[in-house]
């Protein structure tokens, strides 16, 4: 399944707004913000249509998974999204993860909790917000919980965490080198948030695959917001994006899978966008200098254009 959706849920009394670009998507908010409510006006309407008073208006079947038989029910529905309300602890198991990465639906998540089996997105952590109120029906819709996170500049005083020791830890070792400063590995994500802990009394830029960040986010952005003055979040989608962005590698129709990633990532094939960006990068540079590998980055990559191209768009991402 691909493509970016628009899905308007709506009774006599309230309407919600939801869009959809990813496999994944979590819905957070505090009791009362509309989230179960939201589920249920779903399984109102995919049981009882528009007799039940509610309308969805969706390019595709949206539904609600809320049975105990729950891997029968994401086996055999196909090219939907299906909506599962929190107090389902199956979305926590490796066997729920298991069946996200063989299914071709999108999949939407109401939980507060960190589901750590699955690689989602900090994009498609979403919040329900009122936005407006006349002629009796309430109107709400989802913003991102992470936006406009602060940015801050390479420096002398400067200090590099990556994710991994491969070839975005590589990269970034270059850019600590021409700024002199120094770059470090967290060997792994889940292990970033005790190596910052480690490191307070520094000037950090954290840097992180964005696209599958999002079960680490909530204990690593409490930690950046205690520290606000020295610690600062880097996500791009992936650091094979961040290659792809910068004008590096020439690929027919790149700027066009950049602009609308959604038309272009199947979610039956690839469970993250950063599955997908290290694909695509690995398969058109093949058997070139430029061939790339997630352990070793070719020398090519760390000449002084193309390391300047990479800090370019790092400086102007938004």
């Amino acid at each position: 399944m691909t493509g970016k959706y628009s899905i308007i849920v709506r009774n006599n009394k309230i309407q919600f707004t939801i869009e959809i670009e990813r496999n994944i998507t979590i819905i957070q908010g505090e009791s009362g913000s509309g989230k179960t409510t939201l589920v249920d006006l779903i399984a109102m309407y995919s049981r009882y249509g528009k007799s039940s008073g509610v309308t969805v208006n969706s390019k595709v079947n949206v539904t609600v998974c809320n049975t105990d038989m729950w891997d029968a029910f994401i086996e055999k529905t196909h090219n939907s999204i299906i909506f599962i309300d929190e107090g389902n602890d199956f979305v926590q198991s490796a066997e729920f993860a298991k069946a996200v990465k063989a299914s071709d639906c999108y999949f939407v998540i109401v939980t507060r909790e960190n589901l750590d089996q699955l690689p989602y997105s900090v994009k498609s952590i979403l919040k329900l917000r009122k936005t407006a109120s006349r002629s009796k029906i309430t109107f709400n819709r989802t913003y991102p919980v992470y936006e406009n996170l602060k940015k801050t500049a390479f420096s002398e005083r400067s200090l590099i965490l990556t994710e991994d020791k491969g070839s975005g830890n590589e990269m970034f070792t270059k850019i600590a080198a021409d700024y002199n400063c120094k770059c470090i590995s967290a060997d792994g994500k889940s292990n970033i948030k005790a190596v910052m802990s480690e490191h307070l009394d520094e000037h950090m830029i954290i840097v992180a695959d964005g696209s599958a960040f999002g079960a680490d986010m909530a204990d690593v952005y409490k930690l950046v917001c205690q520290n606000e003055e020295k610690l600062f979040l880097y996500l791009p989608e992936s650091f094979e994006w961040l290659i792809l962005s910068s004008d590096i590698v020439r690929i027919n129709g790149l700027e066009e899978i950049l602009n609308a990633p959604w038309e272009y990532i199947d979610s039956s094939e690839y469970i993250s966008w950063e599955r997908y960006f290290t694909s695509l990068l690995e398969t058109s540079t093949k058997g070139t200098p430029l061939q790339y590998s997630k352990s070793r980055l070719a020398n090519a990559y760390l000449s002084d254009e193309n390391v300047r191209k990479i800090v370019d768009t790092i400086i102007n991402y938004e």
